[in-house]
């Protein structure tokens, strides 16, 4: 028998349903993914939904394309850095890599130049200025090349990451695909993620967007909890839900979902807006006539990258998934009644603390440092098969480790006239960062008669997601003796690694083959 369970939001009944069949190591996502029907394939859009196929899954991270914002599939030149970046380390890459990238663009701009003043007497251009002239033969504005060389931008590939992504993602679509089902969403939104954040649970960008699904603060609040004690923008679970109901939401304002999963980047106002100054229809409306100066490149390409995301994962899935994919993650799902110390959840769960922060990602520092305590009616993930014995655990909890109320972390001030947010801070002797992240504050604004959660003096207060920015690029590595019987997927299970890390640390091929006594380097996860 488990804990009472409350079915208070539709996730929690996901999450268990879920549980409760306890998804098989060989569960795959499921094939019911064509686009066609409910995302369709514009002829214009078609060159530029391969040119991201061509940067999610040809280009490596040490190759950079060269072309224009306005016609992105127009690709000028390619620079491969991938001789450099072996023999440098990343600080002379880095520099190496934006000389480079300063080189090319100048002379790219010196071409473009040239070719446009010779448009019209293509039998003067040299053959590298007709090359660029025969590129773009089949636009006809006459400042073509003009306007390529006013918008010229690089983009580095990222094959390297989308592979890794590829590995990961099979971790989690299943569950993802049965959360959107609920809802009686298309699956195919699940691959969203692969744009989004390539899968890496601790994605966190600059305009402050975390997790898979990368939702900024204000999202975030309409679909998840987001307070001191959790941040469920970095469970890959919770916010699936959170993205299901919000891609819902994008369609039923939009009614279209070409326009609906552009909205999921750009805001469903903004695309509403956009579509209604035009007097326009369709994506393919707002791309040719949008002229907004906040519709730009990220907004038009994000439906094209979305369906070449979902060939390449396809693509990916029926050649190489059961090889190197990385197993669902298992486990039951149970719920506190109690005020409770982290690390005490932790040591019912009967998983090692690994684990468990993997299946329970979303609770901040205060909570896993033990300076707050997991309030009741939270839904712990357990590894299957230790539901039962959490009950029996739980039962059993004395008073020192159960409470009814929540651990006195922060002192409450009410803001006076003539205070502000940096008075407040030095005063208690802490951060105008620590006093915006304990209060959900974006700015340095405050009002008389506010009430403020003052942390401690000396405490640093830092999201999770500021840790998972400031984690070193490249990781740590431990060592490991291969043993009689173990592959190298047996044992990239086992570190809970991809193939593509394991054969990349390691400098082996495409093939599994290692020897017995073999020893190999292990991507260390954090």
């Amino acid at each position: 028998m488990l804990l009472t369970l409350r079915f208070v939001r539709p996730l929690q009944a996901t999450l268990l349903a879920l549980a409760g069949t306890v998804l098989p190591v060989n569960v795959q996502a499921q094939n019911s993914t064509t686009p066609e029907s409910q995302f369709p394939r514009f002829a214009q859009l078609e060159p530029t939904v391969g040119f991201w196929k061509d940067v999610f899954y040809t280009y490596s991270q040490n190759q950079i394309v060269l072309h224009a914002s306005e016609y992105p599939a127009k690709v000028l030149r390619v620079l491969d850095l991938r001789g450099a970046a072996a023999v440098m380390s990343d600080i002379q890459f880095d520099h190496y890599r934006r000389d480079a990238e300063k080189t090319a663009r100048a002379q790219m701009d010196a071409l473009l130049k040239s070719v446009h003043d010779k448009r019209h007497r293509p039998e003067q251009m040299t053959t590298e200025e007709r090359r660029i002239f025969t590129l773009f033969s089949d636009v006809r504005a006459d400042d073509r090349f003009a306007i390529a060389r006013n918008t010229l931008r690089t983009q580095r590939g990222i094959r390297e990451r989308t592979q890794v992504a590829l590995e990961t993602s099979q971790r989690y679509l299943p569950y993802m695909e049965q959360i959107f089902a609920s809802y009686g969403l298309p699956k195919t939104l699940t691959r969203l993620p692969i744009v989004e954040s390539s899968f890496n649970v601790d994605a966190y960008s600059r305009s402050h967007a975390a997790g898979v699904w990368q939702f900024i603060p204000t999202s975030a609040k309409h679909y998840m909890r987001l307070n001191e004690v959790v941040d469920d923008r970095r469970d890959p679970w919770t916010s699936t839900d959170g993205a299901a109901r919000h891609l819902r939401d994008d369609y039923a304002l939009l009614q279209d979902w070409p326009l609906a999963v552009t909205a999921y980047n750009h805001g469903r106002y903004g695309i509403q807006r956009g579509i209604a100054a035009i007097n326009g229809r369709t994506l393919m409306d707002l791309i040719n006539r949008g002229n907004h100066p906040r519709w730009g490149f990220a907004g038009k390409n994000y439906y094209a990258e979305f369906l070449a995301a979902v060939d390449i994962e396809r693509q990916w899935r029926q050649q190489q998934a059961a090889d190197s994919a990385l197993p669902p993650l298992k486990f039951e799902v149970v719920e506190t009644r109690d005020y409770l110390p982290y690390t005490t959840l932790q040591r019912l769960s009967g998983g090692d603390e690994t684990l468990f922060r993997k299946l329970n990602p979303a609770y901040l520092p205060e909570v896993i440092n033990g300076r707050l305590y997991v309030p009741p009616g939270h839904m712990i993930r357990v590894p299957a098969g230790h539901a039962r014995n959490f009950q029996v655990a739980y039962n059993q909890l004395g008073s020192n480790e159960r409470f009814s109320r929540q651990r006195q972390f922060y002192t409450l001030h009410t803001v006076r006239k003539g205070e502000s947010l940096g008075l407040i801070a030095k005063r208690n002797g802490t951060t105008i960062a620590a006093l915006q992240h304990s209060n959900g504050i974006k700015g340095s604004v405050v009002r008389i008669g506010q009430v403020l959660k003052i942390p401690p003096r000396g405490v640093t207060v830092t999201p999770a997601v500021q840790v998972a920015r400031n984690a070193p690029a490249k990781p740590a590595f431990r060592q490991h003796r291969v043993q009689r019987g173990q592959t190298l997927s047996s044992i990239a299970t086992r570190y809970d690694v991809s193939l593509t890390e394991l054969r990349t640390a390691n400098g082996l091929g495409h093939g599994n083959l290692i020897k017995v006594g073999q020893t190999l380097r292990v991507p260390a996860r954090n």
